[in-house]
């Protein structure tokens, strides 16, 4: 068996895209998207689940995976991203179900800001691209919100500066 359903542990969830039309992947191809971090404690249970999914169904020849799905942070931390497409093969229109602390299945109004606290559920696969590009992807189904943290918006706001010479009207070009 090369797939396992998995439900993560309890961690903090950063850069959470669960709703709308996705966000485009490196290729332009549309994504929902979850990273969720949690401590090496916390984590060994899915990295023991993933690692023993590879070992028992890794390509003829294959060494160590390209990728896992998770990846070892500087502080010691565990990151596990998590992608699916969103739509299905046949064109119709994924959605991600997202449940309340209870596990009451709500409909998102708002954008999960980094920091939240939540679980993942979905399906755990290995992949063979050929020789460099084995491994195992994280494909995210359900995401469970315990605290959310609403998404704010990312830029903080300006002064005003005395010295600028670009006003709405009457800017002027000058070399400085």
């Amino acid at each position: 068996m090369s797939k396992q359903k998995f439900t993560s542990p309890r961690g903090e969830l950063h850069w959470v895209n669960i709703t709308g039309n996705g966000k485009p992947d490196l290729n332009g191809k549309p994504k929902f998207s979850a990273d969720l971090i949690c401590t090496p404690e916390e984590a060994a249970p899915l990295v023991e689940l993933i690692d023993q999914l590879w070992e028992e169904n890794k390509p003829k020849g294959a060494k160590a995976p390209k990728s896992t799905g998770y990846k070892e942070m500087e502080d010691g931390n565990i990151r596990f991203s998590f992608k699916t497409d969103t739509t299905y093969p046949s064109g119709d229109k994924k959605e991600i179900k997202v449940y309340d602390a209870q596990a009451k299945q709500v409909q998102l109004d708002a954008q999960v800001g980094n920091g939240s606290i939540g679980k993942v559920a979905g399906m755990a696969a290995v992949y063979d691209a050929g020789v460099a590009a084995r491994g195992v992807t994280l494909y995210l189904d359900q995401c469970q919100i315990i605290h959310l943290k609403r998404y704010e918006g990312g830029a903080a706001e300006f002064a005003a500066e005395e010295d600028g010479d670009f006003v709405e009207e009457g800017f002027t070009a000058e070399k400085l």
